[in-house]
């Protein structure tokens, strides 16, 4: 599964392509909750992203440019 999304410039805040991911029970937009690097991937951190609302969490992987 491919990740649209990408870090800023700065290296320090992930930047979702399009916007953040909408939450798949509420079609909120969710907020960023973590940011953690990806052990043995450099250049690669999890962002775990969580709805306002509802409270649903999702994950996604993204590559720092």
């Amino acid at each position: 599964m491919s990740s649209q999304h990408q870090l800023t410039a700065s290296g320090g805040t992930p930047r979702p392509e399009g916007g953040p991911p909408r939450c798949l029970r509420c079609n909120r937009p969710m907020a960023m909750r973590q940011v953690s690097p990806v052990l043995f991937a450099p250049d690669v951190d999890d962002v775990t992203y969580g709805c306002e609302e509802c409270g649903t969490q999702a994950k996604r992987s993204v590559k720092r440019t």
